[in-house]
Order: C-alpha cells, then structure tokens, then sequence
C-alpha cells in the first residue's frame, strides 16, 4: 500500500499530531482503565507488574493506579520478583515490613491474589486492611485477608469486616504456595474464592462475617497493630469504595485470565467477562478445569500473550511434575480477542484408538485419554502450543514424530463422528513437546496422540503449508516431499473455523506417482475483507482422504496500518494508517509486559493518513501500538 503525496492535508496531519501529544503528555496511564473496565468507585489498584523495580529486587516503589495512596515502607524485607504467577511478578514479603498509604479511603469490597508461603504452625500474615489514621486500629471494623493457624478454633483464613473472631474459618490450612483469588464485601456477606462464594468451599469452615463498610488508610502485609504480618506472595490488590455486585464477574475473570486461575467448577460453571461485556469463556460442566488462555483487553489494560494454568504449570510455564502443563503463546494480539482453554481432568493415561472412540485413520493409535475443549473470541489466528511429558510415561517416549493434535472439529469431544484434523508435532525440547503456527477454531476439542499409527502418516508428506494475505487475496503454499497415491488436493474453506465447504482444488502431479521427491503446490483466490480459515483435504486414488491442520489469513481489503520507520527515528512513532471511511480512532501504546503507557483518541480520514507520536518519555525497548476503530483493529511492535 502506497501513501498518497500529502499536500493540504499536512494540516490535518499536524492537527492529528497535536491532539495526540495533547493528551499523551497529560494521561501517561488512562484513568478510564481500570480492573475488568470496572471504575466506578474503584479506591485502591496496585498490581506487582507495576512495582519497582521490575526486573526483582529490593521493593523501592509500589505506586497506586487510582493515583490515591503513596504508600511509604516501614521495616524491611520486601522485595519483587519476576515471572512468580503466569509470567508476571509478585510483591515478596518476609515478616518483616509492610506499605503503609497516606490518604484515607472507604472500603466495601476488595479482591487480591495473593499465596501464603510461611509454615502453617505460625501467622501467616495479612494482605490488606486499613486504618482508621495512620496508627490507630478499628478492631471493630477490620477488613483484610490473613492466614495462619490458632489454637481455636484451628487453622483459619480469615476475610474480616468485624472483629477478629468473625470470618470465614479454613477447616484446614492453604497449601503453602497455593495461588488463589479472594473477593470479600461488606455488603451481602459475599466472600469468593476463585469465583464461588466460599461458604459453600470445602475448605472452609464458618460463615459468619458481619456486613460493613468503613473507612481508612490502606496498609499492605500486615495489620494496624503489626501483630500479623504477610509471609508470602502478593500479585495484585483491588478495594472498591461501594459493593461491587454488577462489576465482581468482570474483575474476577480479568485476574483469572492474567493469572492462569480457574474460576468455578464442575458443579457450578463460571463466564468469564472482558471489560466490554463480552463472555470470552462460557462455563460449562465438562470443561471447567485448569482454564487458562491467552487475550487482550484494552479496558482492563492486560494483554496476556502466554499463559499457562496454575493448577498444572508455573509462573515460568514449567509444568508441574504428573500434570500435562500446557502453555499457550501469541505473537500479536488485538483488543477483545481471547483463546481460551478449559480440560475434562479425564486421565492423563493412554487408550488404544479404536472405531469406538476415534476416525478410522487413527485406528491402532495411541492416545491420552483427557480432552481439551478451546473457545475462541475475536478469531484469535496461528498459535503456538506446547504439552509438558514431566512426570508422564507416554508410549511417544522422546520422539517428536510420535505425538500430534489430534482435534474433533465439531466440538462435541466424539471422535468418531464429524471430521477430524491432525497437527504433528513441530520439535521435543527438553520435555516440551510443541506444536507451532496451529489455529485453534472456536469450540474444537482436541487430544493428543502419543504413537500413531500408519493411518495417520499420510498428513506428514504435506509440510510448510501456510495461508498469506495478499492485497485481496489469499495465498495457499505447501510442499509434499512424499506423495503416496494422492489424486488431487481438495481446498476447503471455513468462515468461523468450525464449517468448512470445497472451494477449489488442485491436482496431484501425475508423473511421480508414489515415488518421493520435492513437490511444491499453491492455490490462490480473491476475498472480500475478512479472515478465513482454510485446510486441505488430501484425497487418495482409492477414495480414502485426511484432513491437514488448519491454517488462517486475515484479508484487510481498504483498512490497515503500518509503521513507517521501525526501529522508530529519534524519538517519533511514525504511522501511516489507512480507512475504507473516517473514523475516530482509539490509539495506546503499551510495553512488553502489556501495562498502558499512552493512550488518545483521534479522528482520521478515509484513505491514507499519516499520523506522528512523540515518545519523549520512554527508554529504549520494545514496544505495541494499537489502533482501534468500531470496524478495526490491528497491534504491531517497534523498537525504540
């Protein structure tokens, strides 16, 4: 795409321009960002991401979202530390010191994600709570979150809106390390753990917390009279100033999502919410285990491009030992895109692939008998994938060869009936068996193959095969480097990834037979603007035919955006940005770990405009820009 000369509308650009810097120079973080969008009455936000420094160490500052609190350290013993919970960083306390606030707020819910890592026969420690001033305590209106034990009535948790013998009461003691969610308000005695009220939790005892609201200054790790002080970790705290009710589902699902944390259960399934009201996750009584996933949500100001369930893998995306640890990575994601993934908790043994419980093609396959169900939001594209052996006797041993995705695309986890699409494995590093550029269509269920069979062969001769956009068309390339009796390539395309229709197909070369040799084959055709799914269908001479993987291309027609000068010159973004019709457009920039640093709104023309950023302010790195309109949105990486 060509930019137009600009004349005359060097005027306009530079009205673009000024608008822009405007409003950056003054909104280096946009207050209307806020937990799962929710902003309204919001007192109290500090998230470990953005604490200093960020790289771990000593804590020197842990700065207050809602700019409110400036919180000062007294004691020691605070420290920060990366990649802690799915790949983001945790406040460290070691008994020994606490954050104390300047500014007075009104509490009435507050939710954290926090462990506890002290022993169980002492205090574990306090998250949150606050004061009536900077030194006296309200012992009649305490609202925190402390674990610990006590000769009565035993070990406890306690989420405390009263005085210290009212709360919730673990009947045993969290696990050391255990990562959880908790949400408490003092209005409707609601106390959630990872989204179901915690009355109702088997590891709970008493519900007998009394419903208040009061006010205070915010200390952090440890309670008013320093007798209870945080031995663990802290990722992120929240307090709203009013009950939080309509909003709990949207904060919940966005610390959820960031966090690889599993909200409800088999019993009672749980949505999870972007800020822009959209169910990303439907809960269902199936799937409802170790969900976890990748998205990007610009009101909440996560972009979470790896991720990993923290009920099988680690702040690294180690996976635990015997788990089947899965991680999921994008190179790019947009606003209001999510791919998401949820587990049967069916054995992580093998079964032998029979007609009974699979295509004819796998017969005499093995396979892992648990199934993952994927949802899809906003046609997430190619991922990269990767299934963690430790711990797991796999007849696939260490041989890449042996293990392939094997996805049901109709969704409903039989495999027996609809169609069936098979994606080998890319390479086996260390104990990572990974599966590269795969496109996971919304509602498919996937399992994994761990030794196939000869039936399943067949797709290995297809390699290299990839769909690219073109202007308005979609290029399909692939290479066969052994062609066994194939008749013709039959291409079937799919606009949702899930149906799928013939849409052309290209013969085998007829000269080779079955003899091997390095074929190369391509397909094109002309599209509307849109994003399509596309896959090939192998078809033999004897009528039988296997499905490949699938593959994406987004066509952007008359819309786009690129970045002129990439590594950016002096200290200026320079983009030029092209509309099928005016619009007012929504543009952020946010660092590698998807914290917002600049964001404004700006009203562009149809056709080509040109728009320029001044980026005074940032170190040298890597960074996003997004560009958002009602039709379109795109995100890509610059150096600066």
């Amino acid at each position: 795409m060509k930019p137009r000369t600009l004349t005359r509308p060097h005027t306009c650009i530079l009205i673009h321009t000024v608008a822009l810097l405007g409003l950056m120079a003054h909104t280096p973080v946009l207050l209307a960002q806020s937990p799962g969008g929710v902003s309204t009455n919001l007192s109290l936000w500090v998230k470990a991401d953005a604490a200093l420094p960020t790289a771990g160490g000593t804590l020197t500052s842990w700065p207050d979202q809602t700019r409110t609190n400036t919180f000062t350290k007294s004691g020691s013993g605070m420290t920060t530390a990366a990649n802690m919970i799915n790949f983001h960083p945790v406040v460290e306390f070691n008994g020994s010191g606490k954050l104390v606030g300047n500014k007075s707020i009104t509490w009435a819910e507050a939710t954290t994600v926090a462990s506890w890592t002290g022993a169980t026969t002492i205090e574990r420690g306090t998250v949150v709570s606050p004061t009536t001033s900077g030194t006296a305590p309200d012992d009649a209106s305490r609202y925190y979150f402390r674990a610990g034990v006590e000769s009565t009535p035993g070990d406890f948790l306690y989420s405390g809106m009263g005085v210290d013998s009212i709360g919730f009461v673990y009947t045993t003691s969290p696990p050391s390390g255990q990562v959880s969610e908790y949400t408490s308000s003092g209005v409707g005695n609601v106390f959630d753990r990872n989204g179901l009220n915690a009355a109702i939790d088997t590891l709970f005892g008493g519900f007998t917390k009394r419903a208040t609201v009061m006010t205070g200054i915010p200390q952090i790790g440890d309670r008013s009279t320093d007798d209870a002080p945080m031995i663990g970790n802290i990722a992120e705290i929240i307090v709203y100033s009013a009950n939080n009710a309509t909003g709990r589902n949207k904060v919940e699902s966005y610390l959820a999502l960031k966090y690889g944390l599993t909200l409800g259960n088999i019993a009672s399934p749980v949505n999870y919410t972007s800020s822009a009201d959209a169910i990303f996750w439907n809960g269902n009584v199936l799937y409802q285990h170790n969900i976890f996933g990748i998205g990007a949500d610009q009101g909440s100001a996560l972009t979470q491009t790896t991720s990993n369930s923290m009920n099988s893998g680690s702040g690294t995306g180690a996976g635990l030992s015997g788990l089947g640890n899965l991680v999921l990575t994008a190179a790019s994601l947009s606003n209001q895109q999510f791919l998401m993934i949820g587990t049967d908790s069916a054995s992580l043994g093998q079964e032998m692939v029979t007609a009974a419980n699979g295509p004819a093609v796998a017969i005499g396959s093995e396979r892992v008998i648990r199934t993952w169900q994927v949802q899809n939001t906003g046609t997430v594209g190619a991922v990269a994938l990767s299934f963690d052996l430790t711990g797991l006797a796999l007849a696939g041993g260490t041989t890449a060869t042996n293990y392939w995705l094997m996805i049901d695309n109709d969704g409903d986890g039989d495999f027996t009936t609809g169609t069936q699409s098979f994606v080998d494995a890319s390479s086996l590093a260390g104990t990572k068996v990974n599966f590269n550029a795969v496109t996971l269509s919304n509602n498919i269920v996937f399992t994994i193959i761990t030794k196939p069979s000869s039936g399943i062969v067949l797709s290995t001769t297809l390699e290299n095969f990839t769909a690219i956009a073109q202007q308005n068309t979609a290029l399909l390339q692939w290479t066969v480097n052994n062609q066994p009796d194939i008749d013709d390539y039959e291409i079937q395309r799919s606009a949702d990834g899930i149906n799928f229709a013939r849409t052309g197909n290209v013969a085998a070369t007829s000269d080779i037979g079955s003899a091997a040799g390095n074929l190369s084959y391509a397909y094109r055709e002309t599209l509307s603007p849109g994003v399509y799914y596309y896959r090939i269908n192998m078809v033999n001479k004897d009528g039988s035919a296997q499905l490949s993987t699938v593959r994406s291309v987004k066509i952007e027609g008359q819309t786009g955006m690129r970045i002129i000068y990439n590594p950016v010159r002096g200290n200026q973004l320079e983009l030029l940005v092209n509309l099928s019709a005016a619009a007012t457009t929504q543009i952020g920039i946010t660092d590698s770990q998807g914290r917002l640093l600049l964001h404004s709104t700006a009203s562009v023309r149809s056709g080509s405009s040109q728009l320029t950023i001044v980026l005074p302010q940032l170190a040298k790195g890597l960074y996003y820009v997004s560009l958002q309109t009602g039709g379109f949105g795109d995100t890509l990486a610059f150096l600066k």
